[in-house]
């Protein structure tokens, strides 16, 4: 009795059917381009996945976001079998973003990444099931989803206890406060967040931290952690208000000079104005701080003094921190754009918060570490070209700092 072909044995004899293979390059090739529709029709189920429509719907459409083609040449792709050609898929706004093959990814990513990639966007267990079985028609149990991500536990003890460079430049700091569930409460957590800038201008998070709230002990804390992995020098450190933090950091670090953002003593001065004058207020604060020099900036600030000499409240709070705007001046400009502001880790936070927030409460602190280190993970990925402008803020660092910034670079 004849043996019925299975549904595999039916599309290997359409495959030799539809094309002429002679030689073992020819059979690579078929394959090659088989392996490209498969891949090029999973990013187009995730493309309608993330749309929440299919291409030939034609019912009335819940968001304003449309397909916009795909990338003009094109993507070529690494495979462990070859190299697979790709159109990627684009929107109109910009937002979407593949999981089987990054907009900047070049070689293609096993499940297990791919597990691990939903993981670090924010999506539970039970989220990263449905969508792989939705978009790649895969069933994917949750204990080896489970697997997958306990696999992450071992590299982020490693990661918070790793060695780090003797010296860095700059240092920014500041909290961000994350729900954690406890005793079936859920309370906001402070997670502390450092980041560095090495001697070669690249960014680096120096670790994360956790406590109940933000204070300077628990700051100091921190310092004394970095220490204690090797950090040997500081020179600046960027931060916002908390009360007793540069003492904190002084006596870890005594060398070290502490600089308040100026962004945070803008948005002080913004809660003690009336709506009215917020904007006047603003602006003619704002040419203190970017002032040429320290003569124009004492200028301004005494032209501001003038002015709103019956506004008690307002000059009370731009007081309180003057001496941390002229400051700045002591150094070249460039130096003064690096340290001016918590911008950076601002813009850290900001990132780290879309897979924390909208979340609910985080079941544990370990699960919130995790998902924060795998997100710290993306983004340095992005960060290896170092900021602008380096070579010449290096070499300002060396005219006046000397020794204390040449006895760690490899001259």
């Amino acid at each position: 009795m004849k043996k019925e072909k299975t549904k595999k044995d039916l599309i290997v004899d359409q495959i030799i059917e539809s094309n002429t293979m002679v030689t073992a390059k020819d059979v690579s090739n078929v394959l090659d381009d088989l392996y490209s529709n498969i891949v090029q029709r999973l990013l187009d189920a995730e493309m309608e996945e993330h749309l929440g429509y299919s291409k030939s719907s034609r019912e009335d459409k819940k968001s304003a976001n449309r397909r916009n083609g795909t990338s003009c040449k094109g993507k070529k792709v690494r495979t462990d079998k070859g190299v697979i050609h790709v159109d990627m898929p684009r929107d109109r706004d910009g937002s979407f973003n593949p999981i089987i093959i990054g907009k900047k990814q070049r070689v293609l990513k096993g499940y297990d990444d791919i597990v691990i990639g939903m993981y670090a966007k924010g999506l539970t267990q039970d989220d990263i099931k449905e969508m792989i079985k939705k978009i790649y028609r895969i069933e994917l149990s949750k204990s080896f989803i489970s697997t997958l991500i306990s696999s992450v536990s071992e590299e982020v003890k490693k990661w918070q206890t790793r060695p780090l460079q003797s010296f860095y430049p700059f240092v920014y700091v500041d909290c961000l406060y994350v729900p954690i569930r406890e005793d079936l409460i859920s309370k906001k957590t402070a997670i502390y967040v450092m980041l560095g800038i090495d001697l070669e201008g690249k960014k680096e998070v120096l670790g994360v931290w956790m406590d109940e709230s933000e204070s300077s002990t628990f700051w100091k804390s921190v310092f004394e952690d970095i220490k204690e992995r090797g950090v040997e020098d500081l020179l600046f450190v960027s931060l916002d208000g908390q009360k007793g933090l540069p003492e904190a950091i002084e006596t870890v670090f005594p060398k070290a000079t502490t600089q308040r953002c100026v962004v945070h003593i803008v948005r002080n001065l913004y809660a003690v104005c009336a709506k009215k004058e917020v904007k006047e207020v603003i602006q003619d604060f704002k040419k203190i701080y970017k002032s040429a020099s320290l003569e124009q900036a004492k200028l301004e600030y005494f032209n501001f003094l003038e002015k709103y000499k019956d506004k008690d409240k307002i000059i009370k709070k731009v007081n309180e921190n003057i001496e941390s705007i002229f400051n700045l001046f002591d150094y070249p400009i460039e130096i003064r754009k690096v340290i001016y502001t918590t911008n950076p880790i601002e813009s850290l936070n900001s990132a780290l918060r879309k897979v924390t927030n909208g979340k609910g409460s985080f079941p544990t602190k370990e699960a919130v570490i995790k998902v924060l280190y795998l997100r710290i993970k993306e983004l340095e990925e992005k960060w290896k070209k170092g900021i602008s402008n380096w070579s010449v803020i290096l070499n300002q660092l060396v005219l006046l700092y000397g020794e204390r910034v040449t006895k760690y670079l490899d001259l």
